[in-house]
């Protein structure tokens, strides 16, 4: 069936970016194994359709394949494992744990949760999932650290200290960090290394194993 035939032809391209990261047309097409008019046309839809977008003459998957990523997850269960770590942390110290996977602009916000006394904040930070924040934040730093260190930011203004660790064991394609944000009561310097750091690690080896799709 023609149309079946294009649905395959549409997933082997998307699958295709995991190894090739902002592959060219032509990058894609071999890839493929695919007429470069077939992979233009293909691509032309994912970009009318929000999933994919041009920088020059290279391509990138958008933050909105994260809907299909996440439907999937829900269909699984996983997505439940990993929002129970994030609300665990939120809980354990009173702030908002954020999951960030590395974006073009820094680091976006693909899982969050709130401790109920930050929901009670009148204003958070203004964050969301799909918030983009910049390489410089605790979440953005802790991308291109190794799994030894942690990343650290605070926001007097807003009397926030945001901690952040990486979250190894994932395909090179991704690049994940964990962290949490609360005030600099919950978070003293001497129980960052004793306690928040190595809670953060325990719920980033957690989070690894779940979207490598691997036995929790």
């Amino acid at each position: 069936m023609k149309n079946n035939r294009s649905i395959q032809r549409c997933l082997s391209v998307l699958r295709a970016f995991r190894t090739h990261g902002r592959p060219t047309l032509a990058e894609l097409s071999r890839a493929v194994a695919l007429p470069h008019p077939t992979v233009l046309r293909l691509l032309t839809t994912l970009e009318e359709e929000g999933y994919a977008t041009r920088d020059g003459n290279r391509w990138r998957l958008t933050p909105q394949v994260f809907e299909i990523g996440f439907a999937a997850l829900e269909s699984l269960g996983v997505n439940e494992v990993v929002q129970e770590q994030l609300e665990r942390l939120a809980d354990a110290w009173s702030g908002t744990a954020n999951l960030g996977e590395a974006h073009p602009d820094g680091v976006i916000i693909i899982g969050r949760a709130m401790a109920a006394a930050e929901r009670r904040r009148l204003v958070v930070m203004n964050l969301r999932i799909g918030s983009v924040l910049p390489v410089s934040s605790a979440l953005g730093q802790a991308l291109s650290i190794d799994d030894e260190r942690w990343s650290e930011l605070p926001y007097p203004d807003s009397n926030q200290i945001s901690i952040a660790v990486p979250i190894a064991g994932l395909s090179s394609a991704r690049r994940l960090s964990l962290g949490i944000s609360t005030s600099p009561a919950e978070a003293p310097a001497t129980r960052l290394a004793s306690d928040i750091v190595p809670a953060l690690r325990q719920s980033a080896q957690t989070i690894a194993r779940v979207l490598a799709a691997a036995p929790v």
